[in-house]
């Protein structure tokens, strides 16, 4: 299959982070993959992985946005050139697009919903879902039939998956010992990490608190931030603010997240908003690392309390303190919780498996 992704940009984060993953595992089982979005950081990675990449000035958050329509007629000339078969949306302006370029190319097209989505105006009057609606989650599958009336037929659940042989591979080049001292934390800290974009959803701020009501507790206690954001300078002046300088270091966003996993003991995500999947704490889970999350959609389906994971209740510093105390004080827990994580990502987010599962939708569309 000739598959066309679209994408209003290709900055780090999870769809950039999703059409890499996906692409790479449809190249290596013989299709051809593109992609046209208005660029990014991880534009180069793609290609180089054998994507074909295009660049069409197309990004704003605005379906009536002058720019969709401007592009419209240089993005069928490139879906007919590149004999495209398929097109598969990933953002709410990019499924606008190839609702148009449906009609006018008469390729079909699909869209994987990465989160929840209000419905506002111009999705009432312009759903562009199109033949399937991929939910990366089923919380974000009920969401789509409830709010945004989508019939159950043409939605398919297909969770987000990593090529684990290749992120253990990763993972093993890094010396837990030598990451801790390029961030600045002793050899015998015992360390949190987070990896999620600094905004307020994401609840770093409660865990920075967490850590000033643990520090004369746990005083070996450090918490690794990793991503960037419009949050950022907030939370650095709240942690100088709770006097946490030298416990807490930020990365910014990074390329490959398996080298802040080596130097971390407990993975935290503290999220106080329903999240759409959680793939960074899927790849905590899938290098063995402990984790705490939110009792909030989707996260309490991925982890079993106690089993898999800890889940405890969004914005309570007292119940992530104890959670986290706890962690710190049984080391068998941790590796328990640990294990029982990595086998949670083997049977259930390889990238094979979802690979798969995106094949026979393409297959269903394609053969209608």
């Amino acid at each position: 299959m000739r598959i066309l992704n679209l994408t209003t940009h290709l900055n780090r984060g999870g769809i950039s982070k999703y059409i890499s993953t996906v692409g790479s595992a449809l190249l290596k089982r013989g299709h051809r993959v593109f992609v046209v979005s208005s660029g990014g950081e991880t534009e180069k990675e793609l290609e180089e992985m054998g994507l074909t990449i295009q660049n069409l000035p197309i990004r704003t958050k605005n379906e009536l946005s002058p720019r969709i329509y401007l592009h419209l007629p240089a993005l069928t000339r490139l879906i007919k050139d590149w004999k495209i078969d398929l097109m598969h949306a990933h953002t709410r302006v990019t499924q606008v697009m190839a609702w148009w370029a449906q009609r006018l190319t008469g390729r079909p097209f699909v869209s994987t919903v990465h989160g929840f989505y209000k419905r506002r105006l111009g999705r009432r009057i312009l759903p562009a879902w199109g033949e399937r609606a991929i939910a990366i989650s089923e919380p974000v599958g009920v969401d789509l039939r409830e709010t945004h009336r989508v019939s159950s037929e043409s939605i398919r659940i297909i969770y987000n998956g990593l090529d684990l042989v290749e992120l253990a591979e990763r993972f093993a080049t890094h010396q837990p010992s030598q990451v801790r001292k390029e961030y600045g934390f002793p050899e015998s800290a015992y360390v949190v990490g987070i990896i999620a974009r600094l905004v307020p959803d994401k609840g770093h701020e409660y865990l920075l608190r967490s850590l000033k009501e643990l520090a004369s507790e746990i005083p070996q206690l450090r918490v690794l931030v990793v991503g960037d954001g419009k949050y950022r300078a907030y939370l650095e002046d709240l942690s100088a603010r709770l006097g946490l300088d030298g416990r807490v270091h930020f990365t910014g966003n990074l390329r490959d997240v398996t080298k802040p996993l080596a130097a971390i003991d407990l993975f935290v995500l503290p999220a106080v908003w329903r999240e759409g999947f959680g793939l960074s704490i899927v790849e905590a889970m899938a290098c063995q690392k402990p984790v705490i999350v939110t009792n909030i959609w989707a996260l309490n389906t991925l982890i079993q309390n106690q089993v898999n994971g800890v889940l405890v209740e969004p914005r309570n510093i007292g119940d992530l303190s104890k959670a986290i105390r706890f962690f710190a004080q049984h080391p068998e827990f941790c590796l328990k919780i640990g294990m029982a994580g990595q086998e949670t990502t083997r049977k259930r987010f390889s990238i094979n498996r979802m690979v798969q599962e995106l094949e026979e939708v393409y297959g269903e569309v394609l053969s209608h």
